[in-house]
This record gives C-alpha cells, sequence and structure tokens, in this order.
C-alpha cells in the first residue's frame, strides 16, 4: 500500500496521519516535503503511525529529514503510535533518542511541547545518532 497523508490542526498541534508504507521513493519524500512545508506555519507537529505498515531505511531517513526541517524553523515533532515493529525499529536504531514517542496519538497531542526537553527538535541528538549508526545497516518493520 502506497503512503497516503492527511494532515489536521487541532489547537496548536498539527497532525499528519501517515497509512500505508514509508519507504525509498516518493513515499519518503512526500512526508519529507509536507512536514517542511507545515514546520514554519506550526510550533508543534505530531506524526501518527499508526496506520503504517512498513518503514525502510529511506523512511528513517525521511524521518531525519522531518527533524532537521523542524529545527530550522523552531518546530518540534513527536512520534505517535507506531506499531510493536516499527517501535523496536525506532529504538534499534536509536530514533527514540531523536523523537518523543508516545503509545497514542491522544498521549502524544496532549504533551506541552515544554515538556522538558532542552532541545525540542531533537537535531543535537540527530547528528550524534547519525554518528554512531552504521551507514551498512537497514532495517524493514
Amino acid at each position: 500500500m502506497r503512503l497516503s497523508l492527511e494532515t489536521r490542526v487541532a489547537e496548536d498541534v498539527t497532525v499528519i496521519c501517515c497509512k500505508g508504507r514509508i519507504v525509498c521513493g516518493i513515499e519518503a519524500a512526500a512526508l519529507s516535503g509536507e512536514s517542511a512545508k507545515l514546520a514554519p506555519q506550526t510550533r508543534r507537529v505530531v506524526i501518527d503511525l499508526s496506520g503504517v505498515e512498513m518503514i525502510d531505511a529511506a523512511g528513517l531517513g525521511a524521518l531525519i529529514s522531518v527533524a532537521l526541517a523542524a529545527q530550522a524553523s523552531q518546530c518540534w515533532v513527536t512520534l505517535a503510535a507506531p506499531s510493536n515493529l516499527i517501535r523496536q525499529l525506532l529504538e534499534v536504531t536509536k530514533l527514540t533518542s531523536v523523537f518523543e514517542v508516545h503509545p497514542t496519538l491522544d498521549a502524544a497531542t496532549r504533551i506541552p511541547w515544554t515538556s522538558g526537553m532542552t532541545d525540542p527538535t531533537g537535531v543535537t541528538t540527530v547528528v550524534s545518532v547519525l554518528k554512531a549508526t552504521s551507514p551498512s545497516i537497514s532495517f524493514i518493520a
């Protein structure tokens, strides 16, 4: 199933609902493009992963691209409701140190963006994770 994105704004949070696969090609580019377009317009973006069936290395790269675009716009991005497999993938690749990951969309949208993170965009952590992660490792969930 190709990736479909639905964007909605609820109070001070922009939610991007992803359904399908975040993989190499137009799917990963679509997520990066959507978040880059939204980051200058909002302070908080929640990416709802509940409908994501699969993510590959390019999809993980798209998530990192989202974090970098957010940092440039002083926007905070969190991830919500990943499946167990995708949650494990985020943990193995250390992206849980880049993004706050919440078990549900409701939990992610209720957390104030000043929830104690010193770097709300996570970009400092992105650079650290990229240096520590072997480029030869790729995962598919």
